[in-house]
């Protein structure tokens, strides 16, 4: 597999991996240390959490990007970082 670059916004700079195996248990472990509704969490695990890279590289292989927004907070407080991972890197 190529090297993909990701990032949290205001969390995680971007960065590039070897590879997207490389590059999901860093996002998770960033993802699982914040305070994320249990849903939303369900969610973002079967993405990028252990084993869930299979839609993830599907979209990267289609078109080169896969994004999604990190909602930290509850409801009535919450912030929202995009969550972005891609093929196509700037230098």
């Amino acid at each position: 597999m190529k090297p993909v670059r990701a990032g949290i916004a205001g969390i995680m700079l971007p960065t590039v991996f070897p590879s997207l195996d490389h590059a999901l248990p860093v996002l998770w472990d960033h993802v699982r240390r914040h305070p994320v509704r249990a849903a939303h969490r369900d969610f973002l695990r079967l993405c990028i959490g252990p084993g869930g890279n299979n839609g993830v590289a599907h979209s990267l292989a289609r078109s080169g990007r896969w994004s999604v927004t990190l909602y930290l907070g509850d409801t009535a407080d919450r912030t929202a970082h995009p969550l972005t991972i891609t093929t196509r890197h700037r230098p």
